[in-house]
């Protein structure tokens, strides 16, 4: 029953993928929550160190290794803050391999949510402009998987205390062209269905292709791409995997 769940959830993340152009606001988190409870072992965050990092920092405090020492990043990356505003949400973030990773950054962070309509904003925001009224509807259905197979009501209010947390932790990203960048990105999930739930933390990397067009970085329609292992920040596998940490970029 275990395996016909996961293959389940595996099936529904492909057909979103396909439906929502590649889209992975959301998406990702509705497979957390399935595999979590499918009967998945979720990747439990080591505790956080007192380690600082670099001023400007996006990510959240490094976290200890498993044999309890902190591991330094390798590698640091700053990426550009949007210079303009699109239904509230950062957009324009520069005609570079840096802006792309930038707006991977900006659409999980605004798009995982159990809100809606946070999904849906963000999922037409970051989406290629043709594929937005598509992927504003697959936004707000796997918004309510992701919340039902957590244990939490499709829709409306969340119960008291239930919450999901989204860290963006590292970065990866390599340009195919001027105008295409694959883009990896690595975030920590930190979710409960409340009412004195434990919260389960949850590594997540995902993949996708950001084209340039329409003046801005869109993520492109296509099949699930392969993602580098997910290793927290702070740990030796996060440097093993080519993981860049976070520095923001001028904000002003």
């Amino acid at each position: 029953m275990t395996l016909d769940l996961q293959r389940a959830a595996a099936r529904r993340m492909r057909r979103l993928l396909f439906a929502a152009g590649g889209v992975i606001v959301v998406l990702a988190a509705v497979v957390v929550v399935l595999v979590a409870n499918s009967g998945g072992s979720p990747s439990a965050a080591p505790g956080p160190s007192s380690s600082a990092a670099p001023s400007g920092s996006a990510s959240p405090l490094p976290t200890a290794s498993s044999d309890g020492g902190y591991v330094a990043p390798e590698k640091w990356v700053v990426l550009p803050s949007g210079t303009g505003k699109k239904d509230g949400l950062p957009v324009q973030f520069g005609h570079t391999p840096e802006g792309a990773a930038a707006a991977a950054v900006a659409s999980i962070r605004n798009g995982w949510s159990w809100d809606p309509d946070k999904a849906a904003t963000a999922a037409a925001v970051y989406a290629v402009p043709s594929d937005a009224a598509a992927v504003k509807e697959e936004a707000r259905k796997s918004t309510t998987a992701s919340r039902l197979s957590a244990g939490v009501p499709g829709t409306g209010a969340l119960p008291s205390g239930a919450h999901m947390n989204v860290f963006v932790i590292g970065v990866q990203f390599t340009a195919t062209t001027a105008d295409e960048v694959k883009v990896s990105v690595l975030a920590r999930v930190v979710y409960t269905p409340g009412s004195g739930t434990k919260e389960t933390t949850q590594l997540i990397a995902t993949t996708n292709t950001y084209v340039w067009t329409a003046n801005d970085w869109h993520s492109k329609t296509g099949a699930p791409q392969t993602s580098p292992d997910a290793s927290d920040l702070g740990t030796s596998g996060f440097n093993t995997a080519g993981w860049s940490a976070i520095q923001e970029g001028d904000t002003r």
